[in-house]
């Protein structure tokens, strides 16, 4: 029941975590009052209403805790996290985190069983451009026992690594992503390669490679992603003196940054 990573890859992050829904019971336990309110929170949530979408995971997770139930309170707990980054309350986010964290804990969970919610904390620490932090969340959530948390954190640590201009790192993390089959996996290694080509200074190549990952985001309704790939597209035709056609899509990312709401 709880909302699936992934769906605005690098992403949400910054738009990588996403809402595709996961089904189910925690361990089969039944509590319809629990089961009634993520399942309107995932349908308001999966429409971008993410204010009611919170204000549902918040009781959900209020009757888990009442049941002491610890998967229940890990899903309401993520949903929670997940509104609150998708509603740029970082504060709120880190606190929601911290809570649920010190919860599983005490409850047996090991950090690879937690590996999601480094996944949201790494996220938050992207947005607010602290990337040593957000790395180091990022590498925590590899350990994940689910591969699309897995490759999520691959990709995050990947581009926490290229604002810190360490190749190494970035390198690594497109090594791993470029064994999936993944559609969402390849399009984040595409954005990786292309922060590469621009370390490289292959500006062209970023060019290209860049407006066409501007499209594959904006048909997967990756706005967010795609706004990224409008600016490296922009950084280097700027690099290759073509400032008027960097400006007009630095002003497209702006109008479509204004544009975005979030209901």
């Amino acid at each position: 029941m709880k909302v699936g990573v992934l769906a605005c890859s690098l992403i949400c992050i910054a738009g990588m975590l996403s809402g595709c829904f996961g089904g189910g019971n925690p361990k089969g336990w039944h509590d319809p009052r629990y089961e009634s309110l993520m399942d309107v929170g995932n349908s308001v949530f999966d429409l971008e209403h993410l204010k009611p979408a919170r204000q549902q995971y918040r009781a959900a997770l209020d009757r888990a805790f009442m049941a002491n139930n610890a998967q229940a309170i890990h899903d309401a707990g993520f949903n929670l996290a997940l509104s609150e980054l998708r509603l740029k309350l970082f504060q709120d986010c880190l606190a929601t985190l911290q809570h649920i964290t010190q919860a599983l804990t005490v409850r047996g969970w090991t950090d690879a069983q937690q590996a999601d919610l480094h996944l949201i904390r790494a996220s938050v620490f992207y947005e607010q451009k602290q990337w040593q932090a957000s790395f180091a969340e990022a590498e925590r959530a590899k350990q994940s026992l689910e591969g699309a948390t897995q490759a999520e954190a691959y990709a995050l640590a990947g581009l926490d690594a290229a604002e810190l201009r360490d190749p190494s790192h970035m390198d690594d993390a497109i090594a791993f992503l470029s064994k999936s089959h993944d559609g969402r996996d390849q399009a984040n290694m595409k954005e990786l390669l292309i922060h590469r080509e621009l370390m490289d200074q292959q500006w062209q190549r970023a060019a290209d490679d860049a407006h066409n990952l501007a499209q594959i985001r904006e048909e997967a309704l990756h706005y967010e992603s795609m706004r990224r790939a409008l600016r490296m597209q922009a950084q280097a035709l700027r690099a290759m003196g073509q400032d008027d056609a960097a400006r007009d899509l630095l002003q497209q990312a702006v109008d479509s940054q204004k544009t975005h709401s979030t209901p």
